[in-house]
């Protein structure tokens, strides 16, 4: 990748779409600034607010709300939102709360499942996958599981974003696609048939 120095900081060269997806992924699991993008990817703040406005001009993103800075505005951005809760907002939740959450979204989750079993798309398409892996890990194998899926959220939205930028493009009619992401915790009757 190309690289050039300037004001002592390097900067990256990064193809204006990808910057985009980026952007848009970003967008749909919180707030994000153009400065937070452009620390991250080692741009100018002015280079990214760019696309951040073209963005918003294009109705991909808008300002949630802006924030005095330095004699200037903040702005933060989102998409709409997926069904998808951060981290942060789970933690900051009650047990109880937690429980609730969970419950619904795998209530939903089941649903959708039924339904798809019905209709007869659940196996419609010769690539779709569905597994289950009971597991035993320790403290670190969880810790790296748990930053896996959430690497894989990431890069799912990403991938979500280009499409729906190149079908905006094309007219391509959408493939209803499910993808569940889930690690937990499971009961200890699974821990009798895993391997220490």
């Amino acid at each position: 990748m190309a690289q050039k120095k300037r004001g002592g900081r390097k900067r990256q060269k990064i193809p204006a779409g990808k910057l985009q997806v980026r952007i848009v992924a970003a967008c749909h699991l919180r707030e994000v600034t153009p400065k937070e993008i452009a620390d991250q990817e080692g741009l100018r703040v002015a280079a990214v607010s760019y696309h951040f406005r073209l963005l918003e001009k294009e109705g991909w993103i808008h300002v949630s709300r802006t924030e005095p800075v330095r004699g200037g505005r903040r702005h933060y951005y989102v998409a709409d939102r997926f069904k998808v809760i951060t981290d942060r907002e789970f933690e900051a939740m009650t047990e109880q709360e937690r429980r609730e959450v969970s419950e619904g979204a795998l209530l939903d989750f089941l649903e959708v499942c039924r339904e798809a079993h019905k209709e007869g798309t659940l196996d419609a398409q010769p690539d779709s996958h569905l597994s289950q892996t009971p597991m035993g890990l320790d403290k670190q194998g969880w810790t790296e599981i748990q930053s896996e899926l959430d690497r894989v959220l990431e890069r799912t939205l990403e991938i979500k974003a280009e499409s729906d930028m190149r079908r905006r493009k094309s007219g391509e009619k959408p493939i209803p696609t499910v993808v569940a992401l889930a690690g937990f915790e499971g009961p200890a009757s699974i821990a009798t048939g895993l391997k220490t």
